[in-house]
Order: structure tokens, then sequence, then C-alpha cells
């Protein structure tokens, strides 16, 4: 393949400690540009940066965006083909770019997803209307993957950008991961999981700083909704309808972020009736292949 550029993009937010003990190792990639993204942290993160590492570029910002935004402001000041999106907590294997970037000579993949401790893959399947999604197996094989997780994915920028990158109406955040991934294979792209791509994730280090666990659920369960209603092909949505209100008929406490999601509905009519003349791959041929229990990548192969 010809040579590609990369771009890291660190979004942060009052994770100075995870920068001091990451950071060494992300430079240690030895990729063409790391880029960390200040979300208006109140430690000291972008000064302790701009200090100790002058050549990490460093977007400081003035007013707390949240992280959909903060992720695609630095994509677009990201100058690299290849995106390489890290949270402040996870710290890659050195040789990480060594694994992942041959599998971009494959003109439709859009992303690589990296192997984090304990998770793999992500399968997805509906079930009675409602998106259902677990890990896949775990072995030593590249596997097709539903979606590429946002806080540690390789990404290509060109495919970011048509898709229109992280949705910023599902901010602060969660599940805009699975948004672009759903988008994507929807539109006729791949994304793949390597084993070989190794990081470590502490995990939520940052939104619960920043907001109560209640209004954290609230939001896991609103965007969740939101995801689903974007996405689903006509089809199902009748009976997603249908278990939407059977829930929250058992569980009232649902109410409150079906009507967050609610809320939200003339932005979702809105994407839907834009996004349909993209459409090229149905959901029941997504359920179908990511519904089994082993997805090799390609098909009935190993290795690309």
């Amino acid at each position: 393949m010809s040579i590609v550029t990369v771009s890291v993009i660190i979004p942060a937010y009052n994770g100075l400690e995870f920068i001091k003990s990451n950071l060494d190792t992300v430079l240690a990639l030895k990729a063409g540009e790391v880029i960390v993204v200040d979300d208006a942290s109140t430690d000291g993160t972008a000064g302790y940066i701009t200090r100790n590492y002058p050549l990490v570029k460093v977007i400081a910002l003035s007013q707390n965006v949240r992280f959909p935004k903060a992720v695609n402001l630095g994509v677009k000041k990201a100058s690299g083909d290849i995106i390489v999106l890290l949270n402040q907590d996870v710290k890659p294997e050195s040789d990480l770019l060594k694994s992942v970037l041959p599998h971009f000579s494959q003109s439709g993949l859009f992303a690589v997803t990296f192997h984090e401790q304990k998770y793999s893959w992500a399968s997805a399947h509906i079930n009675q209307g409602m998106l259902e999604f677990s890990d896949g197996t775990r072995d030593n094989r590249i596997h097709a993957s539903f979606w590429a997780s946002g806080a540690g994915s390789a990404f290509r920028k060109s495919m970011w950008r048509e898709l229109g990158g992280f949705d910023e109406s599902l901010t602060p955040g969660y599940y805009e991961d699975l948004d672009l991934g759903w988008r994507a294979h929807k539109r006729g792209y791949n994304i793949i999981w390597d084993p070989e791509a190794k990081i470590s994730h502490i995990r939520e280090t940052a939104y619960p700083k920043a907001f109560p666990a209640g209004y954290l659920h609230r939001i896991k369960e609103r965007n969740f909704l939101l995801v689903q209603w974007k996405n689903l092909d006509r089809k199902y949505l009748l009976s997603h309808i249908s278990s939407l209100i059977s829930r929250v008929t058992h569980h009232p406490g649902f109410l409150v972020p079906a009507l967050m999601a609610v809320v939200r509905l003339p932005q979702v009519l809105i994407f839907r009736n834009r996004e349909k003349k993209y459409i090229r791959t149905a959901d029941d041929r997504l359920f179908t292949e990511f519904s089994r229990p082993q997805t090799a990548y390609p098909p009935n192969s190993t290795a690309l």
C-alpha cells in the first residue's frame, strides 16, 4: 500500500495523571502527529503538555464541549490519513501501528478496533425490535466488528468525514461509537477487530468526574434509544415501539430517558431522511452476519 500518515487524537478532561502515565507510550508509536484536545480541564493538563511535550499539538478549549465534539474538533485539525483515537486512560503497546496500518490497504475498510483486555469484537442482533450486543468470541483471529470503540480504534479520515464523525446530538456522550459504526456498515464499509492491536484501558475516568451517576445512567439509556431510532430499518420500528411501551410499563423509571429521547425525535427524522439515500446494506444482512458466534474477516479466513 502507499505510505499513509497517522494522527493520534487524545480527548482529555481532568486526566493529568493518565497523561503523565501514558503520553510517552503514545509518542513511542512514532505517529506523524499527536493531538491532545484538552476539554477545558481544571487540573493543568494543557499547560503540562505544552511545557513537557513541545512536539504534541494541544487544542486547549476554553469551554467544556464533551467527548463527541472534542473528538470531532481533533479530527478536523488532524493532518493524517488515518486517525488513531485513544482515550486519556488508554496505553497502547509499542507495535500497535505495525499491526493496524496494513489493514487499510483495503479500500472498503473504515476502522480497526483495538484489543482491549477482557473485550473483543462487537456482535449484535435484534430481539423483539431492540438492539442487543455483546462481545464476540475471544481468540487470535481477526473478526468483523459491529462498531469500533471510541476509546481505542483507528479510522480512515476520509470516511470519517464522509460519515460526519461522531453525532454531537449524543452529547455528553455514550454510544456515539456504536452509532458511527452502524452508519458505516449501512453505507457498505467494513470494521474489523485485530487481536494483535493491544491496548490497556482503565475506563470511566472522565464522565464520573463531571456528572452524577444517575444522570449518566439516563444519558446512556437516552442515547441507546436515539441510536436505534436513527439507524433501525423501518421493518423493525413497529416491534421496537411495542417493546419500548412494554419496558416503560414494567419499568416506570425508564420513562424519563425515553422522554429525553423523544424530545430529539425531530432531529432523528431529519437524519433518517437525509441518510436513506446512502444506505447500501440492510439491517437484515448486518444482523445475520453479526449475530453469528464467530465472524472471521474475511469470511473463512484467519488473516487479511
